[in-house]
């Protein structure tokens, strides 16, 4: 009877430390901007598509949080869209998703997991008038 209780208290926690990391891809689109651009007019055009990403290693389950890891991510997004770089010309961001990725190594000890995020953009450039 003691022994049943032990186990419980063993595996019980371990199932939920283990599921954790093993949630499926997810991905988001419900970003906003509070600019008022209208996009349906021909006076921009899509130079680029960039990509920013981060990643962490989550030992345990433990490891840095979301927010941190899509900081990261943005950050890393913004280098490289090179907003800056048109000169005089307007630049801005568009078509803006997120994606996370999850991979865990049963091998190692203790259960590892990788988490990465990618968040996606087209940066378009204004014509001038």
């Amino acid at each position: 009877m003691i022994s049943t209780y032990i186990k419980r208290a063993v595996i019980i926690p371990l199932y939920l430390l283990v599921n954790s990391c093993g949630l499926p891809p997810q991905g988001h689109l419900g970003h906003s901007t509070n600019t008022q651009v209208v996009l349906s007019e021909a006076n921009y055009m899509v130079i680029n598509t960039v990509r920013g990403q981060a990643s962490a290693t989550l030992i345990l389950g433990v490891g840095p949080f979301n927010s941190r890891l899509y900081s990261r991510a943005k950050r890393d997004l913004l280098e490289n869209a090179n907003l800056a770089g048109g000169g005089n010309k307007s630049r801005a961001l568009i078509n803006i998703t997120t994606d996370e990725q999850i991979r865990y190594f049963w091998f190692y000890f203790p259960f590892w997991c990788s988490k990465t995020v990618y968040i996606t953009a087209d940066v378009i450039e204004f014509k001038e008038n």
